[in-house]
């Protein structure tokens, strides 16, 4: 019964982050690239393989970044071409409420993607003992930005 109930309220806990309107994350630190960290000397071997780990994970989510970036721009420039030329203002306003709803999904399916390969990322270092945390990344997207999320190294 009680695993149930621990279930029943993790699972509401994350359907309220991701239906939230972002007001968790405006408390989350934003920074202007996806941290990489250096292996120094001293450290232990377990705690090298995680800051590995950790630039790996954000390695990935780097490249999720970058090949959302090229998709946006190519649904940017299709959409622009689209209505360039048309001249129907009924057609051109759907053609931008599809491209303004498409662009929305390609965004969101980024950021559930990076949201999950950085809760691996970060269950993988905090078993390592490492203290990691989520940090925000704001990204264009064609005429859009957007705030990814990877990991960043708090001690270890």
């Amino acid at each position: 019964m009680f695993k149930k109930s621990i279930a029943a309220v993790t699972l509401s806990f994350l359907m309220i982050l991701s239906l939230a309107n972002g007001a968790f994350a405006e408390e989350l630190l934003v920074v202007s690239e996806v941290p990489y960290y250096e292996i120094e000397e001293g450290m232990s071997e377990e705690t090298q393989a995680a800051i590995k780990d950790i630039n790996s994970v954000n390695a990935k989510i780097e490249a999720e970044i970058v090949k959302t970036q090229e998709k946006a721009t190519e649904l940017h420039e299709k959409y622009l071409n689209n209505l360039a030329s048309e001249e129907d203002e009924a057609k051109q306003a759907e053609l931008t409420a599809n491209y303004e709803e498409e662009i929305a999904q390609l965004i969101k399916a980024l950021q559930k993607k990076a949201e999950e390969i950085t809760l691996e990322g970060i269950e993988r270092a905090t078993a390592s003992g490492i203290v990691a945390d989520i940090v925000l990344v704001e990204e264009d997207f064609a005429d859009k930005t957007a705030k990814i999320d990877p990991i960043v190294v708090v001690s270890w």
